[in-house]
């Protein structure tokens, strides 16, 4: 699949988000579709618990270092899907990249680590994870390759995100703006035991 055509990004991408109530944590999925229903189906999200809500609505949710699992599912571009995790541990990726669907993985956390690295996934496979503190590329270094985006400049946190977040706004079409962030989404719970065998 080609990647769309990119808009003009605000510059600073990772500012804008902590500016909004990221700043302690974040983790968000892009991953390819066009039904957010289909992709709570996947992550085994309650039914009964969907709240349709804007970005304000949502926060109220936001308590990064529950064991409780909410996600605010929507649609991100044309074909891209977008999830962030407002509560709980993070989902499991594999599951929504099966059959085919790209998938990039983001997750800062300010008390453990700071950034985690950006993972890629397809096929409900790893296909690569890069950070500053290890890396194994895989099929990431083409995208970075292609849209001349350069992780190894970043010196700290921030640049090192906005990097991810400058390549995953030219391979989805979409950069994060206030049109984004204000876009309403579905929130939904994952029950604990949902990935229970």
């Amino acid at each position: 699949m080609t990647d769309n055509v990119s808009p003009s990004p605000i510059e600073d991408q990772w500012e804008f988000l902590s500016s909004h109530g990221f700043s302690a944590r974040f983790a968000g999925t892009w991953v390819e579709g066009s039904d957010p229903e289909s992709a709570a189906h996947i992550l085994r999200a309650d039914p009964a618990s969907r709240l349709d809500c804007d970005f304000e609505t949502a926060m109220q949710w936001y308590d990064p270092y529950s064991s409780e699992e909410i996600v605010w599912v929507g649609v991100h571009a044309p074909e891209w899907l977008h999830i962030i995790s407002l509560s709980g541990v993070g989902i499991a990726p594999g599951p929504l990249s099966a059959d085919g669907r790209r998938l990039f993985y983001l997750e800062y956390d300010d008390g453990e680590g700071g950034v985690h690295g950006l993972s890629y996934w397809r096929d409900g496979k790893s296909r690569g994870q890069y950070g500053r503190n290890s890396n194994t590329l895989g099929e990431l270094e083409v995208l970075f390759n292609r849209h001349n985006v350069d992780a190894t400049a970043a010196q700290d946190d921030e640049s090192e995100l906005n990097s991810y977040l400058h390549l995953l706004g030219h391979v989805t079409g979409r950069f994060i703006d206030q049109d984004w962030l204000m876009s309403p989404r579905t929130l939904y719970r994952i029950p604990d035991d949902a990935w229970s065998w």
